[in-house]
């Protein structure tokens, strides 16, 4: 009788651990992040005609001058355009870069964690976010600033650093852009100033510079968005303090041509005449542009944030641009241009995308930035997002209350009808310029674990645990019976 009691004591105790052991799994999380959803994002939605209806992503700061209760943190938001409910929330300390929905239930995004690099472009490693599961994966070692994309053929990534040159007694930061393994081993860069690309002399006027690990340097061209169609090995590089981008070609190290002040293409007015300035030189059509991408063959959508007028620097009228190019005549004109009032004027970040339905979508990132010189009297605000449609008619807008910034605003697709970036090309990858990983395989989206699925593993696991204890005393209490 002792024996048998001894081993219930013991089954139990087992069966005891075993359910702590399912209690604490359970709260296991597979990322220090908070995730949060759904809950209300601080914005209001006006809708004044027939807006696009479908989901959006995108990084929230909020400072101190937001004392609401998302106050000093930032987030990466997936929200549906009616409602400002979030449909997934991710919170964290550092702040957020860039990020695109590289499958239809994942985010690649910048921001975790902080890495350093100058004030005016501070860089952050890339992480991937399965909104579904509530997972990240980290790539610790892919770092960059700005912009990153991913090649999901052969698993490797594209972003923007920048180093120190020194030419005489001038200190420039100058941008190059790396190519990344999963590891964060570098398989190729290029650098903007190496001879034959573009020369220092061609700086701006303005003087801009940056502080960079406790010195100030001047800003030569501050690049904020890569576009890469890595089929064809093509990148387009966007410029802000050089009002140009650039099509490069990856296999040579080339620049196939430039757009903008200092670009080989003519630029045409309103009226189809060329641009020129009233010393008679070329001016642009853009100034301090950001998030510059190609749509379809020859059109890029951007956002003119107008700092830095080299025409007339007291304008503060930041658009949503759409550009055409001609690469047989090498002319390009702006075909669509929403110029917003001067009190959504932005000195920096900010985007413009092209819509499913057609509508332009822009975030004007915070109209709390601007410089004392700038001849409006401006009440402060948040940022704002506004919805155009080709007519050039406001159908909705997004209005962030005081403290809120946002850098750049994308589509979330539906898994039945996806709208993120795809190329506009489907040639085989250059082996050349795309190597084979030598890290991680390809990721998916179902390739992270969430916190649930994880609980729900180790709930498996304690039960046939529990199963094989019993099966084990049971034959223990078989074998003691007399014969």
């Amino acid at each position: 009788m002792f024996k048998v009691n001894k081993s219930r004591k013991v089954f139990v105790a087992f069966a005891a651990f075993a359910v702590t052991c399912l209690v604490f799994s359970s709260l296991i999380q597979t990322g220090t992040p908070e995730i949060v959803t759904p809950i209300q994002v601080p914005c209001t939605i006006t809708t004044t005609g027939n807006a696009w209806s479908g989901d959006i992503l995108f990084d929230l700061e909020i400072n101190s001058a937001y004392n609401g209760p998302l106050a000093n943190s930032n987030y990466y938001v997936v929200m549906n355009t009616g409602s400002n409910q979030s449909l997934a929330m991710r919170q964290y300390g550092a702040s957020y870069g860039v990020g695109y929905n590289i499958l239809p239930d994942l985010i690649m995004f910048q921001g975790e964690s902080s890495i350093g690099g100058p004030e005016s472009a501070p860089t952050f490693a890339t992480n991937f976010w399965n909104v579904t599961s509530g997972a990240t994966e980290a790539f610790p070692n892919v770092i960059g600033e700005h912009d990153v994309q991913y090649d999901p053929v052969n698993n490797t990534f594209l972003t923007l650093q920048d180093f120190i040159q020194t030419v005489g007694t001038n200190q420039y930061v100058v941008d190059e852009i790396v190519e990344f393994d999963a590891a964060g081993n570098v398989l190729w860069t290029w650098n903007m100033t190496a001879p034959g690309r573009v020369p220092l002399s061609i700086a701006s006027p303005f003087n801009l510079t940056t502080p960079y690990n406790g010195s100030t340097y001047i800003d030569f061209s501050h690049c904020n968005s890569l576009d890469w169609d890595y089929n064809d090995s093509i990148i387009y590089l966007n410029s802000r303090n050089l009002n140009t981008f650039y099509k490069i070609n990856e296999t040579s190290g080339n620049i196939i041509w430039g757009c903008g002040e200092y670009g080989n293409f003519t630029l045409l007015g309103s009226n189809g005449q060329p641009l020129v300035s009233a010393n008679g030189h070329k001016t642009s059509l853009w100034y301090n542009s950001h998030d510059t991408k190609q749509v379809a063959p020859d059109v890029f959508t951007m956002f003119d944030n107008d700092e830095d007028n080299e025409t007339n620097n007291q304008d503060c009228r930041s658009s949503m641009i759409e550009l055409t190019l001609n690469e047989t005549s090498m002319t390009a004109y702006v075909n669509f241009r929403w110029e917003a009032p001067p009190s959504l004027f932005t000195l920096y970040a900010g985007g413009t995308i092209l819509l499913p339905n057609g509508d332009y979508l822009g975030d004007f990132a915070d109209a709390s930035h601007h410089f004392p010189n700038n001849p409006y009297n401006f009440t402060d605000s948040g940022a704002n997002f506004v919805e155009v449609n080709s007519k050039g008619q406001v159908v909705r807008t997004w209005t962030f209350p005081v403290g809120c910034y946002v850098y750049r605003v994308q589509t979330f697709s539906d898994p039945a009808n996806p709208t993120f970036y795809s190329p506009t090309t489907t040639a085989a990858p250059s082996p050349a310029t795309t190597p084979a990983p030598t890290a991680s395989p390809i990721i998916s989206s179902h390739s992270l674990i969430s916190s649930q699925e994880f609980a729900g593993i180790a709930a498996a696991i304690v039960v046939v645990v529990i199963a094989a204890a019993a099966v084990i005393i049971l034959r223990k209490r078989a074998k003691r019976k007399p014969g």
